[in-house]
């Protein structure tokens, strides 16, 4: 059986657009491996259209991830299982 490869959370920032005057960004959340490859879920912005430029993107660690699964159980509480 192969190993999985170390994943990280990022959320990222990402230009869409091209006009100076009136840009359009992108936020998403993304599982990537040590070569930046995997997939990810936009948060804010048009569709992926392949031609965005990454402007910043930020590693999110286990305390992110305890803090913003606590935010989003407290607006959508778990459901009770069956």
């Amino acid at each position: 059986m192969t190993e999985q490869p170390a994943r990280r959370l990022t959320v990222t920032l990402d230009s869409a657009s091209r006009d100076r005057e009136f840009p359009v960004h992108q936020i998403s959340l993304n599982a990537v491996d040590d070569e930046g490859n995997g997939h990810g879920y936009r948060l804010m912005g048009p569709k992926y259209a392949g031609r965005s430029r990454n402007l910043l993107t930020a590693d999110l660690d286990e305390r992110d991830a305890n803090e913003i699964r606590a935010l989003l159980d407290e607006v959508f509480p778990p459901r009770p299982s069956a």
